[in-house]
């Protein structure tokens, strides 16, 4: 997920936070809520657990303003980046790699283990074809993006400022806002995600290249009303699922207004990136190292045989949909920082050797 060598600490630091709000976010849609109406499953919604499921939801929410605190960065920091045939293919050739070289060992593990049935067909496929099994639905949107992005940057250094503006108001228009007022008037779909992602990386450019004025108080307004009309809309639709007993409440709250084609998640996605931008960190390795692991956290910790391990049969999350919300809130807390620690190791572990493997090859290449 990182997007340059030249790493700024402020935004490495903002990665490392982005990933541990996608482990919470996994924690309740693998987890807590896992084929639950409240996100979009079948199994109903007990009236007096409303208030654990909208924590929930809440919860969850972080795991969107993530994504599109990922692509942002990207957006910032390639947007004055010309073509490079050979740069892009080597980040591609990279990413596929990871991702293959962490499904197949995951793949070996449970296999003696005995974690999954080895033959099983659904394995096999989001094993060996992850990119096309939606099991890194991330990585396949973010491959589309990186080889369209320098015919992005060609258009967008030939408008004028005010005409970029308008660009990112007319997608946001029609990819978030109205989705979320019209629920039924489109299904985007996968490009529909690519167009999100478009979106987050036409942002991040705007913010590199114009900025704007009052950052840091623009970004906490935006974060904060963001969050807020998020917070307001869910827990009103959960009060009324609760009262009604209606379980379209519940699928509505989540599914409308918290999915990634929600203009909320964009305005406090964005208000971050603000807030960040303006930080003074300096250079600090520690936070570098770290961050160069969140590819390999989101890979590891989001296999779909290890989300089943961890929430499902270690954790047992489903269990925590309790009425006392504290249950869950407890074991989030503890479990979410320790899993992004044990995954970041394992990932450190991996960068080691392929820094060794590179310096012998360059080794040898000169010695030819």
């Amino acid at each position: 997920m990182r997007s340059t060598k030249e790493r700024n600490s402020n935004f490495e630091l903002l990665r490392i936070i982005a990933m541990l709000f996608i482990i919470f976010h996994h924690s309740v849609v693998h987890g807590l809520l896992n084929n639950n109406t409240s996100i979009g499953g079948w199994t109903p919604v007990a009236t007096k657990v409303w208030l654990t499921t909208f924590t929930g939801q809440m919860v969850a929410t972080l795991g969107k303003v993530a994504v599109g605190i990922f692509v942002m960065i990207s957006g910032y920091f390639l947007v004055n980046s010309s073509i490079n045939g050979k740069k892009s293919f080597k980040k591609i050739l990279m990413l596929v790699v990871q991702v293959y070289l962490y499904s197949i060992i995951i793949y070996f593990v449970a296999v003696h283990f005995k974690w999954v049935n080895p033959k099983s067909t659904i394995v096999l496929q989001q094993t060996f074809l992850p990119l096309f099994y939606n099991s890194c639905w991330f990585v396949s949107e973010y491959i589309l993006l990186y080889l369209v992005y320098p015919y992005i940057n060609v258009a967008l250094h030939n408008i004028t400022r005010q005409q970029y503006r308008n660009l990112i108001i007319i997608i946001a228009i029609t990819f978030t806002l109205v989705p979320t007022l019209i629920p039924n008037f489109g299904s985007y779909g996968w490009y529909g995600q690519l167009v999100v992602f478009i979106l987050y990386y036409l942002i991040g450019g705007y913010i590199r290249l114009y900025g704007t004025k009052h950052e840091c108080l623009l970004g906490t307004f935006l974060t904060i009303a963001g969050a807020a009309l998020m917070a307001v809309v869910i827990f009103y639709y959960d009060y009324m699922g609760a009262t009604t007993h209606n379980q379209q409440f519940y699928h509505n709250s989540f599914i409308n207004i918290a999915g990634q084609f929600s203009p909320s998640i964009v305005l406090m996605a964005t208000g971050i990136i603000l807030l960040f931008k303006n930080m003074h960190l300096g250079h600090n390795r520690l936070i570098n190292t770290i961050a160069a692991t969140t590819f390999g956290v989101y890979l590891i910790h989001d296999n779909p045989i290890m989300e089943q391990m961890i929430w499902l049969k270690w954790l047992k999350m489903p269990a925590l949909l309790v009425p006392n919300v504290k249950h869950y809130l407890i074991t989030a807390v503890i479990v979410c920082p320790l899993i992004f620690i044990i995954c970041s190791l394992i990932d450190y572990v991996r960068i080691l050797i392929f820094n060794v493997i590179s310096f012998i090859f360059s080794k040898f290449s000169r010695s030819k």
